[in-house]
């Protein structure tokens, strides 16, 4: 299971740009929304919508936040976000790089699937999915690699086929078995879903990602979105699930780890693009989140796929 942490845009969206309601429409004729774009890009905010949303990440790596949660993401990783769940994906990235085809997604209102059920007995499961999704779900092993595949065929069918391609997905998730299907949020979580609650972590967020090779300071933060600092601590805590420093030193590091995956710079110069300043303290700081030193992880990450490292 992931671990967790009790932590181009189309023309047809709006509301992404504040983050908060995204207003999803369907393809003309379709109940069915696919689509798939980049990062960054206007859609990656912290956001929700009615819909469900069956998602894949198919480059990259980083965190998502989901409700109170924070869990770690790769290249394949397949989710289901519930009808107004808040949720957003920050991938790990150096200056100036962009991934220019992360997500794929689709996206239906369950409702219509609901109404349909009424005449379609087969569909009646489909409100148990709708009601798991709500803590959202995340797939792991075959079943992920199984929708996986589904979501990225979806972009060259037709609408019918589509919508036998949702109903394929539907029953992935909820015949998954137990160990590849996982609860993100906690149970009995109550999403706050106001605008200015939304413009706060979204104005946060940007200003932790734009600032990960600088000074990032809580009392900063708190003074962007109108608030104290002891309030801002607790406030960030409640929505986002871990502490704003816990964050920061999380980017932080995942930032790292890319540069030291991606490029032969030297390990000072990717402490100094991570926001440390001292050596001997991003040292410690590496060690202490993945357990190894920036040598040794660079070694191991460049290491052919299933090989081990020394």
């Amino acid at each position: 299971m992931p671990a967790i942490t009790s932590l181009t845009a189309p023309a047809s969206h709006a509301g992404a740009g504040v983050g908060d309601l995204e207003v999803v429409v369907p393809d003309l004729g379709s109940t069915v929304r696919w689509f798939q774009h980049g990062y960054p890009s206007p859609l990656a905010r912290w956001h929700h919508h009615p819909e469900i949303e069956f998602h894949l990440i198919r480059s990259g790596s980083g965190q998502l936040l989901a409700g109170d949660q924070a869990i770690s993401f790769r290249a394949g990783h397949v989710s289901l976000m519930g009808p107004n769940l808040p949720h957003n994906w920050l991938s790990d990235l150096g200056p100036q790089e962009v991934l220019p085809s992360r997500d794929v997604l689709c996206q239906v209102h369950p409702q219509r699937l609901a109404e349909a059920a009424t005449h379609m007995p087969e569909l009646i499961s489909v409100q148990e999915l709708a009601h798991r999704a709500r803590r959202g779900v995340i797939l792991s092993g075959p079943s992920a690699e199984h929708a996986a595949r589904v979501l990225v065929g979806m972009e060259q069918q037709s609408r019918l086929r589509r919508m036998a391609s949702l109903l394929e997905l539907v029953d992935i998730f909820l015949q998954a078995p137990p160990g590849q299907w996982h609860p993100i949020v906690a149970e009995g979580y109550v999403p706050s879903l106001d605008d200015e609650t939304t413009h706060r972590v979204n104005t946060v967020l940007d200003y932790i990602e734009h600032n990960l090779d600088g000074e990032v300071s809580m009392t900063q933060a708190a003074r962007m979105v109108a608030m104290s600092s002891s309030a801002f601590s607790r406030f960030f805590r409640a929505t986002a699930g871990l502490t704003f420093s816990d964050l920061v030193r999380r980017r932080r590091i995942a930032r790292a780890c890319h540069l030291l995956r991606s490029t032969d710079l030297p390990v000072s110069r990717v402490s100094a693009m991570s926001g440390y300043t001292n050596l001997a303290n991003f040292n410690r700081r590496f060690r202490t989140e993945t357990g190894t030193t920036p040598t040794a992880y660079r070694r191991g990450a460049s290491l052919p796929e299933g090989a081990a490292s020394p």
